[in-house]
């Protein structure tokens, strides 16, 4: 499978590409993934950039036993931006839901990119800051309401149970004080 510049100029450059910007876009690597094959392994070394060129997948955090899934995502979608940028491990898990075609970006090679074609490293600099973005927005879009659920039925509490965690806490220590001083 050939990288498909007319796609990537409409989806992540957001224009048309001179001819210069082109001869550098071979540093991207097309790959393929069948459904359920992982895509992104959570807990892998970070440090690459994934762009969904075709197909669905699901995100999900697997901890202890525990999936949750995070979203899913189709074509056009940037993973693994985080990542890419501090070269931490990655944080969660992208699973193919159907055959995909994904495109990768390594940070070596988005350096190379900094350095030949400063305006093709801004532009997908700038998409990862937009992606990220639309992601806390809806984020907070989600978590508001849960928070503001929250604040409401706390505030609903009786008083003693509000203060009992203190209690608690003072009688604990006191207890811990009065015996160490023995």
């Amino acid at each position: 499978m050939n990288l498909d510049i007319s796609w990537l100029e409409q989806h992540l450059f957001l224009r048309e590409l001179t001819e210069e910007e082109r001869k550098v876009l071979p540093c991207i690597k097309v790959q393929t993934f069948k459904n359920g094959e992982p895509i992104i392994e959570q807990g892998q070394p970070g440090g690459t950039l994934y762009i969904l060129r075709s197909g669905e997948a699901l995100v999900e955090d697997i901890n202890e036993d525990m999936r949750i899934r995070i979203a899913g995502v189709c074509e056009g979608t940037l993973l693994g931006e985080i990542t890419f940028l501090n070269s931490h491990v990655t944080t969660a898990q992208v699973t193919a839901n159907q055959d995909c075609i994904v495109y990768t970006l390594s940070k070596e090679e988005f350096s190379l990119i900094m350095h030949d074609q400063q305006t093709l490293a801004y532009d997908i600099l700038s998409k990862m800051l937009s992606s990220q973005a639309e992601i806390i927005q809806r984020m907070n879009t989600q978590l508001l309401p849960i928070w503001r659920n929250i604040k409401k039925k706390a505030n609903s509490l009786p008083l003693f149970v509000k203060i009992f965690p203190l209690l608690f806490i003072a009688a604990y220590t006191a207890a811990f004080f009065n015996v160490s001083l023995r």
